[in-house]
């Protein structure tokens, strides 16, 4: 009788662990299968989609800084996709309180290994902060690694001042930033967090950027997109006072 028992047990939990590893392994098949869904269907952030080759970016900034106080501008960008490979863009960026005016011009190459979405770019950027009669330029060659939730861009920059009729060059500055999205990249709306050193009108040194960013997209051809900025001073970020506090909104627009 207790050996009945025993065997009817033993036979109840053969039969509920082999119910449990059959659905533990169809759970693992039908994530694995999405997954690989995703990354098939998702064909990168900054890339041509077959079928718009052609993108505009105007945005408006607002914030506050040690040095100026209030700082309000606007930024303009237009960029242009010849393949799935190959694209170029050039920027304007106009400072009006900080009395900062600027130009960048950029090349991009995009390619795939595995589901890894990689960008590499080489830019050139000039200012001018007209309050303190210097020019500013800037050369800069990047890599950027981009999946569907997360990039990281690594790379490095020189740095040149003319003021007052002398000349400075920095020694090479490394670029580096990461990025991570609450939602994968091909869903219409999102928000993220992100830090570097660099933005889209300056390369720095070791102080960082922390922000919050944001997008939504209407349809293919309009996207709204946002971002708010902290710059605490310090290299490394090692003061605890803010260096500069800004905010932007923005929409891209593309067309065939």
């Amino acid at each position: 009788m207790h050996y009945n028992i025993s065997l009817h047990i033993i036979f109840d939990y053969t039969m509920e662990h082999k119910h449990f590893t059959r659905q533990l392994v169809l759970l693992l098949l039908l994530a694995f299968t999405a997954a690989s869904a995703l990354a098939q269907y998702y064909s990168g952030e900054h890339t041509y989609d077959g079928e718009h080759r052609n993108e505009v970016s105007a945005s408006v900034t607002a914030g506050k800084n040690i040095i100026t106080g209030l700082c309000i501008g606007n930024t303009v960008h237009y960029k242009h996709y010849f393949d799935q490979h190959w694209s170029i863009d050039g920027g304007v960026n106009l400072q009006y309180v900080k009395q900062l005016y600027g130009f960048k011009a950029k090349g991009e190459y995009h390619f795939k290994v595995r589901s890894f979405h990689l960008f590499a770019s080489g830019e050139y950027l000039f200012n001018h902060y007209h309050r303190f009669n210097t020019n500013e330029n800037v050369g800069n060659l990047s890599m950027r690694f981009e999946r569907g939730y997360w990039d990281i861009t690594l790379g490095g920059s020189l740095i040149g001042y003319n003021m007052m009729g002398d000349h400075y060059t920095e020694p090479l500055t490394l670029t580096f930033g990461a990025h991570a999205t609450l939602r994968p990249r091909t869903h219409h709306w999102n928000v993220g967090l992100l830090f570097r050193n660099y933005d889209d009108f300056y390369y720095e040194n070791w102080n960082i950027n922390w922000g919050l960013d944001f997008y939504y997209r209407f349809n293919s051809r309009f996207k709204l997109y946002g971002e708010f900025d902290i710059r605490p001073s310090g290299s490394m970020s090692q003061l605890a006072s803010k260096y500069e506090t800004i905010g932007k909104v923005g929409l891209i627009y593309r067309w065939k």
